[in-house]
């Protein structure tokens, strides 16, 4: 295994292990401080809850697993493209047996290395969901490294990898008609990217933050996340990026899909509000 695979591998265990701690903790809510905190931030009052059971909700869903989790065959296929739930949380009220479920997304960042990867899918993927027209997506796919358009592009001695163009390579009128979309689109984007759609949306968004000899936590309701990380104009970066608020669009790189869109935050930054 290459360093870069054995680095995303150890990354998603490190998930799947926040994951199954954050379940413990709500599992556990009776002695759980944290998990006390969380359900008074979300509306209840504990000692009128009966019962909670929280599962994980795995990166692949199958039909019947997303049966269980409470979703129609109807939309199936729109919550499996579109969820941003990692941990779903069922809580029994006392007073008639009443179950709420709340679908937390949850990132865990050490504090020296905040970024996170919120979505990664190809050009093709995000224009059917945005319907962004075919010459965005002709230099998007420029952007990644999908495609090369050596001919049209400005200041072609300044690339600093000669396998894609960043945007500040791009003819100006191509600069505009990109910031104009994502400025336009701006909450569509950032819904998608970090709520979700259908019956796996996040409602609720879960940070662990991990110190050198201690581990805290925020719980942000999705509404305050999405004005937090969308506060911002639409720019281009000095680095040739797409600053779309406090969201930065790269090109994923690396293995696997290296030409692929992806959308990183720093989850660390809600802490300050």
């Amino acid at each position: 295994m290459n360093k870069k695979a054995e680095k995303g591998s150890i990354t998603a265990k490190g998930g799947f292990v926040n994951e199954h701690d954050i379940c413990n903790k709500f599992t556990n809510w009776k002695i759980d401080e944290d998990a006390k905190s969380w359900l008074e931030i979300m509306g209840y009052k504990v000692n009128k809850i009966q019962k909670i059971n929280a599962v994980q909700i795995p990166p692949k869903i199958s039909f019947h697993k997303a049966l269980d989790l409470g979703i129609t065959e109807e939309k199936f296929k729109e919550t499996i493209k579109y969820k941003k739930a990692d941990i779903q949380v069922r809580v029994e009220i006392l007073i008639d047996d009443i179950l709420y479920i709340e679908n937390i997304s949850l990132k865990k960042a050490n504090k020296t290395a905040g970024f996170n990867q919120v979505d990664k899918r190809t050009v093709n993927t995000y224009q059917s969901m945005w319907k962004f027209d075919d010459t965005i997506a002709l230099w998007l796919k420029a952007f990644t490294g999908e495609i090369f358009l050596p001919e049209v592009v400005t200041n072609i001695e300044n690339l600093k990898d000669k396998k894609r163009i960043y945007f500040t390579n791009m003819p100006n009128n191509i600069q505009i008609k990109i910031k104009d979309f994502f400025t336009e689109n701006k909450f569509l984007v950032l819904s998608d990217i970090l709520r979700g759609r259908g019956g796996l949306s996040a409602e609720w968004f879960l940070v662990t933050r991990k110190n050198t000899n201690n581990t805290d936590y925020i719980l942000k309701n999705i509404n305050q996340v999405l004005n937090f990380y969308g506060n911002g104009d639409v720019i281009i970066s000095p680095r040739g990026s797409l600053k779309i608020g406090r969201v930065t669009m790269q090109r994923k790189g690396g293995t696997p899909d290296p030409t692929s869109l992806q959308f990183k935050i720093n989850p660390l930054s809600l802490f300050a509000i």
